[in-house]
């Protein structure tokens, strides 16, 4: 009687972005760099009754992030987008990135396969970066898009909570993964933290304030 073969679980690494990797939150910063001051500044007063409904616990945090990709990104052609999320990658987000951070990245290098970054932070400008700094894995938020625009949904899940949890299985599959190390720094990185075997809290603020 043949017996079947256990197939190993894929084991993997993952790192948040936000907040952990860099010292700044980076979709926040994109909004005003992709918009423009005016564009940016009349977009956020048109999604105050949201914010003010998420601080009535009215509305959770995915829905605020559906209705600000809505707002931003709604038939924002894809060429121009791209390009603007080109240009911040390389721009802005090198100067964002922690010291300790990068070290450890680059130690995690060594082992490219198990590396993921998973984030909250949207695909458009994350791909880039991740590309740049040879890391293929790169779990974020994803714009749905016709082929010509984006249509201003999420495709698939916001990453935060989770919907990281989610979407690394949604790309490994339930039974074939196994989370050997975590690394976060919010609310938003608890399932993961939770879920991984070796976690890691806010462990590149070394002489920073930890807020």
């Amino acid at each position: 009687m043949s017996q079947s073969l256990a197939i190993s679980p894929h084991e993997i690494i993952v790192f948040d972005f936000d907040g952990t990797i860099t010292t700044r939150d980076t979709f926040a910063l994109f909004l005003r760099y992709y918009a423009g001051t005016t564009s940016w500044a009349l977009n956020i007063l048109k999604l105050l009754p949201i914010f003010t409904a998420y601080g009535l616990r009215i509305v959770d945090r995915n829905a605020v992030k559906a209705h600000v990709i809505r707002r931003f990104f709604k038939n924002a052609p894809i060429r121009q987008l791209n390009e603007s999320a080109k240009t911040f990658a390389r721009d802005v987000i090198p100067g964002l990135i922690r010291p300790l951070a990068q070290a450890e990245l680059n130690r995690k290098k060594t082992a490219p396969e198990s590396l993921y970054i998973c984030s909250a932070s949207i695909l458009p400008y994350l791909a880039v970066w991740g590309k740049d700094q040879n890391i293929c894995h790169i779990l974020a938020t994803e714009l749905e898009d016709d082929g010509s625009v984006y249509t201003g949904e999420i495709k698939g899940w916001n990453v935060w909570g989770d919907g990281k949890i989610k979407r690394i299985y949604h790309e490994l599959g339930t039974n074939s993964v196994r989370i050997l190390e975590a690394y976060g720094d919010s609310r938003g990185d608890q399932e993961l933290l939770l879920a991984a075997e070796v976690p890691h809290w806010r462990p590149f603020r070394l002489n920073e304030t930890h807020d």
